[in-house]
């Protein structure tokens, strides 16, 4: 299939390299009006000994996987087209019947670049779909640089607001996203200000009638998308405050949050 790729299969084991493969696959997606199915396998094992395969611990997996699957989607994938998809079984060949069932265009997904013996016992996931395919594959390795990055853990696409919005309107998003700050985007698409939950709180009783220009913060404190994880997480705790807006270009392209600087360095320990 020529480029562009339009559907997009995209395999996590929701480790750091399956992200990246899953933000990759977003910008296909974004640039192409393209939609990702984003697949992930719970590996079945069957024992040599033929002990019976207990089918309700999978189906549970299954469920378990599919919540994490919704979150991270709402986190990474906001406003373009998904499909969610959970299978059980050996994991090169749900994604290859996977990719014949979507028709997908192109296939995004990790390599964790194993060596040796562990690379021998485990077989490459990878190289079986690599060689297997009939669509193209491209692989993506996150660098142990890109994991203290914000631009890797920030949450891309975030729902905004306009200075003249209501408050009432701005608490519904907060609470159907299940987050706690909305940034203020003028006509030009530049933030002006930040309404975060306290600010709600705040004004409680007259949300309907208050504008977002009202209430939010204008002293805004930005990072970038290569900022270092760590200096998000110093003005996070020194400012108090609960995100940051992350501009590239004068432009927002994220937030990074509290939970998102706890995930990043609580997964790279």
């Amino acid at each position: 299939m020529a480029y562009p790729f339009r559907r997009i299969l995209c395999p996590v084991d929701f480790d750091d390299n399956s992200m990246q493969a899953l933000d990759t696959a977003a910008n296909f997606a974004r640039e192409n009006n393209g939609t990702v199915f984003v697949l992930h396998v719970v590996p079945m094992i069957i024992a040599p000994t033929g002990m019976p395969v207990y089918v309700d611990l999978y189906k549970g997996q299954e469920e378990t996987a599919r919540d994490k699957l919704l979150e991270i989607a709402h986190k990474r994938l906001a406003g373009l087209k998904y499909e969610l998809l959970t299978h059980t079984g050996e994991p090169a060949g749900a994604i290859l019947n996977a990719e014949k069932k979507m028709s997908a265009d192109v296939i995004v997904m990790a390599t964790h670049g194993r060596r040796g013996f562990k690379r021998f016992f485990l077989g490459s996931i990878a190289e079986v779909v690599l060689r297997e395919s009939t669509c193209p594959v491209l692989t993506v390795r996150c660098t142990p640089a890109q994991n203290g990055l914000v631009g890797t853990w920030m949450t891309k696409n975030p729902v905004t607001a306009t200075p003249h919005e209501k408050l009432a309107s701005i608490a519904a998003k907060m609470h159907a996203g299940g987050f706690r700050c909305v940034p203020i985007l003028n006509d030009a698409g530049a933030p002006v200000g930040i309404v975060t939950d306290r600010d709600i709180r705040q004004h409680t009783g007259s949300l309907d009638q208050i504008e977002a220009c009202k209430a939010m913060s204008e002293a805004l404190i930005t990072v970038t998308p290569s900022s270092d994880i760590q200096e998000a997480a110093r003005l996070l705790r020194e400012r108090k405050i609960g995100g940051l807006p992350v501009l590239g270009d004068g432009k927002l392209v994220g937030v990074i949050t509290t939970d998102d600087v706890l995930e990043a360095l609580t997964t790279r320990v």
